[in-house]
């Protein structure tokens, strides 16, 4: 599966998949500043190295990795410096919601959208291998900023509750069944 099955926009949707889900991670609880900018940071660090991954197996998955690398490239930055300018560009973006609820939702709304193009156009293999690798990328970014608990940060969660809810969602929202 590559671009030529989809529309522009059906493409469009499916390139800013991982941006949604890492939007709905980060917003998910609400964190202190520094936590925050760490995992925005760690976010476009992993979708970085996501990009650059040479060993996925998915069709589809390779496509759009493929893509994305390709509009990495046609950036004037490259390395550090494109994670930086992709970071401030995020920023700026959630600046223009009223909160971060919205956000979440309008990620969550996104990746319904994506599940119904899946659904209309992939087989359901390909829409799980999809969703698997949205999912890994979603848990690397949630398990980023580890919250600080129990005696001198030892036994701490990895995933808050509102992280994990919003993986959950993230789940439910690209399950396609037959």
């Amino acid at each position: 599966m590559n671009q030529q099955y989809f529309t522009d926009s059906e493409w469009a949707a499916l390139l800013k998949a991982p941006q949604q889900a890492i939007t709905a991670v980060i917003l998910a609880d609400k964190t202190d500043l520094v936590s925050f900018l760490k995992e925005v940071q760690a976010a476009f660090q992993i979708m970085a190295a996501e990009i650059a991954r040479e060993d996925i197996s998915s069709d589809l998955v390779k496509s759009i990795v493929a893509a994305l690398k390709e509009l990495a490239q046609q950036e004037s930055l490259q390395g550090e410096q494109l994670i930086l300018k992709q970071q401030f560009e995020f920023l700026g973006t959630v600046q223009t919601f009223s909160s971060a609820s919205e956000a979440v939702k309008q990620a969550i709304a996104h990746l319904d959208q994506v599940k119904a193009i899946l659904k209309a156009k992939v087989p359901v293999t390909q829409a799980e291998e999809f969703k698997q690798w949205i999912m890994g990328i979603a848990v690397q970014v949630a398990k980023v900023a580890k919250e600080e608990g129990g005696m001198f940060g030892i036994g701490g969660e990895k995933v808050s509750r509102q992280e994990s809810n919003a993986l959950s969602s993230i789940e439910h929202s690209l399950t396609v069944t037959l």
